[in-house]
């Protein structure tokens, strides 16, 4: 199957909960296979946790996974409107770790009304938006899609945000995986541009047990991520054909380094 056709041009991705994961979690997402595939995958974000009390429980797998086949991550939280935003933020920020501050972009799921007035539900994105910029040093960017936050969100009211935006090609019947929408996604009234598109949530799994994935596409190609990760020089990582590890590609000075 010729599934990638689309989007060539912007920086792969993809997205994992414990949904990618067996619910016995003995059949987890295989990171070889994600750092062997072609396109690359550049980036991956992964659910943290929801609210204020709940953990993803394969976030700790996922995070560690990531960063150890080299990818840029983007641990993401989902909020509940109604709830404090500072138990919400402070859970948050536990899972992730302080010392993962400086290395990731943090995001925030909107999606979720719970019956909330459009001013409750932005009052409480505002909340936890000074929150985290006060304890990360930048604002996180915000997922969620145009008619949600049409309907939901004073944009008006919000300062100048990144947005990853969820648009999707119409859903082909299972087991058909639906394409990716070509990128860029529909923008919310009032916002000027996106950041990331998340273009599909039925798309062949990488190297995980569940059947479907989600797929993102960055706005530019990889050098435009690493600008925005600050990263001029990420890892660079390989796949050794003898055992399947991940393993680092070592700069010449490093090499000697290593060998003294």
């Amino acid at each position: 199957m010729r599934y990638f056709k689309d989007n060539m041009a912007n920086a792969f991705g993809v997205d994992l909960s414990r949904f990618n994961t067996s619910a016995d979690g003995r059949q987890k997402v295989d990171f070889i296979q994600l750092a062997a595939h072609q396109p690359r995958v550049r980036f991956i974000a992964m659910r943290a946790g929801i609210s204020w009390g709940y953990q993803d429980p394969w976030f700790a797998y996922y995070f560690s996974e990531a960063a150890r086949i080299g990818v840029f991550r983007l641990p993401y939280h989902v909020l509940h409107p109604a709830e404090s935003a500072r138990a919400q933020m402070d859970h948050f920020l536990r899972i992730v770790g302080e010392e993962a501050l400086g290395q990731v972009r943090f995001v925030l799921d909107v999606e979720l009304d719970h019956q909330q007035p459009i001013g409750r539900i932005t009052d409480t994105l505002l909340s936890c938006l000074r929150i985290l910029q006060a304890r990360t040093g930048r604002l996180p960017i915000v997922y969620s899609r145009a008619g949600w936050v049409d309907a939901h969100l004073a944009v008006k009211d919000l300062p100048e945000l990144d947005w990853w935006l969820a648009q999707y090609l119409w859903q082909r019947p299972y087991p058909l995986y639906t394409p990716e929408y070509p990128c860029p996604p529909l923008l919310p009234k009032g916002v000027r541009t996106w950041l990331i598109h998340q273009t599909a949530n039925r798309a062949p799994a990488i190297g995980s047990p569940s059947y479907y994935m989600d797929y993102n596409r960055w706005h530019g190609d990889e050098a435009a991520l690493r600008a925005y990760f600050g990263a001029a020089n990420p890892s660079k990582v390989v796949i050794c054909p003898l055992d399947g590890q991940v393993c680092p590609v070592l700069s010449p000075r490093e090499t000697l380094q290593g060998g003294e």
